[in-house]
């Protein structure tokens, strides 16, 4: 009988080890995965945007020279295809944040080999995936709830702009990102989405591509009836001079020819892309709408 109560004895106290054990194996995992970063290095405009709306730009300590520069002062590591690399190690970040939709792959690659440790976040075709993009960009900064919340409400902004213009007279865009080559967003870029909620058509949406080249000879077949330039920094006034000479365009007859002085109009969050969203719908529609 006392062996029994022995060997019943020993049993417990083996579960109570197994239990322990597990418990701190648990505390473990969950302190790995909640691993606060304190310095970050963003090699892209989107995600140092993302991280500004997060409440973390305290922690961000170096930014591309096209990114938004935000009330902290921050080291400038060079461009979004060729940051410096002296300069990030320099800062010696604890976590880059880099994105498909621009950074160089051997450049990630790189700063792998040198034991930086890299988030690449994925590349974004629609609104769902900007919003499933920030939120898993946020669960990495330990950020989830307020992504969430910013979440939300670009969606419910989002939903009723486009139920307020369901049944408008859908017009053709053509989105210019770039004059020198001329560039413009394809069918598998996030414009078709800017698009899609305010009951406009891309020019371009049948082509299978993010962000290419095109000829002003092929816009000019495709006639928009809009035409956006979107100045990233190199749009001047003389390219909407250029455009407004050919009388025969849809846009130029109406007058529908603009310049979008937007930075964040082709870096966006799910908060910008409502914004941006509302504002091309007043640009193609009046300044009529009163969605809140």
């Amino acid at each position: 009988m006392s062996g029994l109560h022995s060997r019943f004895k020993w049993s417990k106290m083996t579960i109570r080890k197994s239990i322990f054990v597990l418990i701190i194996l648990l505390l473990s995992t969950f302190f790995l995965y909640a691993k606060e970063y304190t310095r970050i290095v963003s090699l892209a405009p989107s995600v140092t945007k993302s991280l500004y709306e997060l409440g973390a730009e305290s922690y961000v300590k170096g930014i591309t020279v096209f990114c938004p520069k935000g009330s902290i002062k921050k080291e400038i590591i060079g461009t979004l295809l060729e940051p410096n690399i002296e300069k990030i190690a320099y800062i010696n970040p604890d976590l880059i944040i880099a994105s498909k939709d621009g950074n160089d792959r051997a450049v990630v690659d790189k700063l792998r080999r040198l034991g930086f440790e890299v988030y690449v976040m994925e590349k974004s075709e629609s609104f769902k995936d900007i919003c499933s993009n920030y939120r898993t960009l946020a669960e990495k900064i330990n950020r989830a709830k307020e992504a969430s919340n910013t979440i939300s409400k670009a969606e419910v902004y989002v939903d009723r702009l486009h139920s307020k213009l369901s049944k408008s007279v859908s017009l053709r865009v053509f989105w210019e990102i770039g004059n020198n080559p001329l560039y413009t967003a394809g069918g598998k870029s996030f414009a078709n989405d800017y698009n899609a909620y305010s009951n406009t058509i891309n020019a371009y949406n049948d082509i299978n591509k993010n962000y290419f080249q095109v000829f002003r000879e092929d816009v000019m077949k495709r006639n928009p009836d809009i035409i956006l330039l979107v100045n990233l920094g190199n749009m001047s006034k003389e390219e909407l001079s250029f455009w407004r000479k050919y009388k025969m365009l849809n846009a130029v007859q109406n007058n529908r020819v603009f310049i979008i002085d937007s930075e964040d109009m082709f870096a966006p969050t799910p908060l910008t892309f409502a914004e941006n969203l509302s504002f091309l719908a007043k640009i193609v529609y009046g300044d009529v709408l009163n969605v809140k």
